[in-house]
């Protein structure tokens, strides 16, 4: 009877450390690339002239302010900075860890520029939520929108 309980225990103590390892290999498994829902831009609408834009491409992610056009009242895209050669890693339930090297536009210069920056971020169908303290980002502007001036680019 004995040998009969110990031959259970230790088939469930190995079935269910077999299975914790299965699902921890699954988790830390990077990506390369963005999440396919991700791929989009993605609008913050602040108050005032505090509005910006965040766009994942399939392996590159740029994102900066809105200029004002005083003489049309619109709002444009500034040249913009972000992440290349970005690969991913699923936290969970939407929840992804991005990683990538940091790049500036031509011109102008980040003061990490080359090095490798990680974020976590929360998707949902309708926003873009930041872990780190920044604001949430919406699929939609709720304010006039105009391409950027042949000047600026």
């Amino acid at each position: 009877m004995k040998k009969g309980l110990f031959w259970v225990g230790l088939t469930l103590a190995v079935a269910t450390i077999g299975a914790a390892d299965v699902n921890s290999a699954q988790a830390a498994a990077w990506h390369q690339g963005t999440p396919k829902a991700l791929r989009h831009t993605w609008f913050y609408n602040g108050k005032g002239d505090n509005k910006a834009y965040i766009t994942y491409g399939k392996s590159k992610s740029t994102g900066n302010l809105f200029g004002l056009d005083s003489e049309k009242q619109r709002y444009y895209r500034l040249p913009g900075y972000g992440l290349k050669k970005i690969r991913y890693q699923s936290l969970g339930k939407h929840v992804y860890r991005l990683s990538g090297v940091q790049y500036s536009p031509k011109g102008s210069t980040v003061q990490f520029d080359g090095q490798r920056l990680s974020y976590k971020v929360k998707l949902t169908k309708q926003q873009l939520h930041f872990y780190k303290g920044y604001h949430n980002y919406v699929r939609k502007a709720t304010f006039p929108v105009m391409k950027t001036p042949a000047s600026l680019k």
